[in-house]
C-alpha cells in the first residue's frame, strides 16, 4: 500500500460515541477515507462484503459476535486494527495475530502511528493465519477454531453454534450448513471452511460434504473403496474414494460399526 494510496476504511464499534470519535480522528489522516460504520458484528460482515475495504477498525467486545468471530466469518480480508477498552483482549490480538491494536480512549498520535506502520495487505493477511486457518497453526496455543457460524436470510441474521450443525454441504455453487431446524447459506467455500473447523468435530467426506462426527451412527462399505455413512437423522452420506481411508480410520477409532 503506497504512501499516496487512499485507504478505504470501515469502523466497527457498538458504542455510537466511539464511532463518532474515531471518525473525527480519522479526518485528520489524509490517506484514510471512512466509507461506512457498523454498530455490531453482523453489520460489519455485511459492510465488508459489500464495500471490500482496505482497512477495518474493529472493536473486540461486542454483543452478538465479537471481533475475533467477525474475522473468522469474512470472505474478504482487509487490514485490521483492533480497538478495545480491555487490556486482555488487546494483548491477545497483538500477540496472536501480530497486528496493531488501539486501547481506548484512542489518541490521534497513536492512531496515526498505527496507520503508518501497517505493512502491505499480503503481509497483514499472512499474520492473521492462526485465526483464519487454525488447522495450519494448531501448534499455536492461541489457535481458536470457528465455534459459531453466521448466516443471513433477508434482513434476519442467524447465529448457529457448532454443536447444532450436522452437515456442511455445497450445492449449485453455494455452501450451506444443516441443522435439525433447517439449512442456512454460508459465505465460505467448503475448502476454506474446512481449515477453520475443529478436526475432532468435523470430517470431510466428499468434495461437497463435511459431516459432524457426533452425528455419524454407522459406516457401511459399498465395495470398490466406496463407503456410506448412516447419520443420526436417518439420512445417508456418500464418502468419495479419495476420503474413504481417512474416514474409515476415524470411524473405527470412534467405534462406529
Amino acid at each position: 500500500m503506497g504512501n499516496n494510496s487512499i485507504i478505504r476504511t470501515v469502523i466497527v464499534d457498538d458504542e455510537p460515541l466511539a464511532r463518532v470519535g474515531l471518525n473525527h480522528l480519522l479526518k485528520s489522516i489524509p490517506q484514510v477515507e471512512v466509507i461506512a460504520e457498523a454498530a455490531n458484528g453482523f453489520e460489519a460482515l455485511e459492510l465488508v462484503d459489500r464495500f471490500k475495504p482496505g482497512l477495518l477498525l474493529l472493536d473486540i467486545q461486542m454483543p452478538g459476535i465479537n471481533g475475533f468471530e467477525v474475522l473468522q466469518q469474512l470472505s474478504h480480508m482487509p487490514i485490521v486494527i483492533f480497538t478495545t477498552a480491555y487490556d486482555q483482549y488487546a494483548l491477545r490480538a497483538f500477540d496472536t495475530l501480530a497486528i496493531d491494536y488501539l486501547l481506548k480512549p484512542i489518541r490521534l498520535e497513536r492512531l496515526q502511528r498505527a496507520i503508518t506502520k501497517l505493512g502491505s495487505l499480503d503481509h497483514m493477511i499472512t499474520n492473521l493465519g492462526p485465526i483464519l486457518n487454525p488447522v495450519e497453526h494448531r501448534n499455536n496455543h492461541e489457535v481458536s477454531y470457528l465455534r459459531r457460524f453466521v448466516s443471513r436470510s433477508g434482513v434476519k441474521w442467524h447465529l448457529i453454534n457448532e454443536d447444532e450443525i450436522c452437515l456442511f454441504f455445497s450445492e449449485e455453487g453455494y455452501s450451506y450448513m444443516k441443522t435439525e431446524k433447517g439449512s442456512y447459506i454460508i459465505n465460505d467455500t467448503l475448502q476454506t471452511l474446512e481449515g477453520k473447523l475443529d478436526p475432532d468435530k468435523f470430517l470431510r467426506v466428499h468434495r461437497s460434504a463435511i459431516v459432524a462426527v457426533k452425528d455419524i451412527q454407522k459406516i457401511k462399505s459399498l465395495g470398490s473403496g466406496r463407503l456410506e455413512l448412516l447419520m443420526r437423522d436417518g439420512s445417508t452420506q456418500d464418502v468419495s474414494r479419495s476420503y474413504s481411508q481417512k474416514v474409515k480410520s476415524i470411524c473405527l477409532a470412534q467405534d462406529f460399526h
